[in-house]
């Protein structure tokens, strides 16, 4: 019995001692998506959406040339990702946006000779079930004409490549950060309840509140105004009127959300028919 029982003490003093290096369950909130030098809006707004679809809210943009022209077509792209793109970092450098990161992923079709080693999915995955649940851990994507440069990839500890069909390497960078996204979704075992909290955002079938119905009373006159239903000055009774059915029908705050969207895509159209 003395035996049994010292042995049974050793295994318990044993776990106790290895379980800081023991893998905890995946916390998908301490992953960053780093996008460096995107070139196309309409991408960084594209990967925007897919880190909301995938319970991901962290995006980091490095070195993006940020115009209003180029944010508003971000954000025409970001649809539910609008909160993502609005708190996302800039940073100059990578070197800055990585600096508070336990552990950097660079993304790459690019393998061989004088790169960092490659991750299979398998040991993607045990990566990030080792750092996040204390650290941040980057993953990081380059520019959608080049790929990330050495000098970039050089600051990472680790390459993880997406598989293809021969021949056809290149993905498109919104479409990239979807598939990580997904992985990343998947090996965490998150449901649809959990992705909400993760992001932070508050249950989308609860009925919405009278300040997101008044914005959206507010974008559907400039969308009317832009294609010439309303004019400046006049009186906005069908808009009323829509008001009250909406109210009436107890909207929800994602069918808010689509009349919001449905209202950037006109307002866009009739943007380019004046130009």
């Amino acid at each position: 019995m003395t035996n049994v029982f010292s042995y049974s003490t050793l295994l318990s003093q044993f776990a106790r001692r290895v379980k800081p290096w023991m893998s905890e369950r995946m916390r998908i909130e301490n992953v960053e998506i780093v996008l460096v030098e995107p070139q196309n809006p309409g991408n960084i707004g594209a990967a925007a959406r897919a880190l909301y679809n995938m319970g991901l809210a962290r995006l980091t943009l490095v070195g993006w040339a940020e115009d209003i022209e180029s944010r508003r077509v971000a954000y025409e792209w970001a649809t539910d990702g609008e909160r993502i793109l609005k708190k996302a970092r800039r940073c100059q450098s990578l070197k800055e946006a990585i600096a508070h990161c336990a552990l950097a992923i660079a993304t790459s079709a690019r393998i061989g000779r004088n790169r960092p080693p490659l991750l299979g999915r398998n040991e993607f995955v045990a990566s990030l079930e080792r750092w996040t649940p204390s650290n941040c851990v980057a993953i990081v994507f380059g520019p959608e004409r080049t790929g990330l440069r050495m000098e970039h990839v050089r600051l990472c500890s680790h390459l993880f490549t997406l598989p293809t069909a021969p021949g056809c390497r290149s993905l498109n960078l919104a479409q990239a950060v979807l598939l990580v996204g997904y992985e990343i979704l998947l090996a965490s075992g998150g449901t649809i309840g959990e992705v909400a909290n993760l992001s932070h955002e508050e249950p989308l079938d609860r009925p919405a509140t009278r300040r997101e119905r008044q914005r959206l009373y507010e974008h559907a006159c400039q969308m009317l105004e832009a294609v010439g239903f309303l004019r400046p000055g006049r009186p906005i009774r069908p808009v009323e009127e829509i008001c009250y059915l909406l109210d009436r029908a107890g909207a929800t705050a994602h069918e808010v959300q689509i009349l919001h969207g449905m209202c950037r895509k006109i307002l866009w159209a009739a943007q380019q028919k004046k130009k």
